[in-house]
C-alpha cells in the first residue's frame, strides 16, 4: 500500500515557526486585501473630489 504524500512547497510553509501561524499565502492574501482597501478609498476619495469641483 503506497503512503500518502504530502507536499509543502514554499507557499504553504508557515510565515513564522509557530503554532498556528499564518502561511505565507495567508499573508500575502492580506497584504493584497490591503492594497485593494486603499486602491478603493483612494478612488472613493477622488470621485468625491471631482463631485465637489462640479458642484
Amino acid at each position: 500500500m503506497k503512503a500518502a504524500t504530502y507536499r509543502n512547497n514554499f507557499w504553504n510553509q508557515p510565515y513564522v515557526p509557530y503554532p498556528n501561524a499564518a502561511t505565507r499565502r495567508q499573508v500575502l492574501d492580506k497584504m493584497i486585501d490591503r492594497l485593494l482597501i486603499a486602491a478603493s478609498c483612494i478612488g472613493i476619495v477622488a470621485v468625491v473630489m471631482f463631485l465637489l469641483t462640479m458642484y
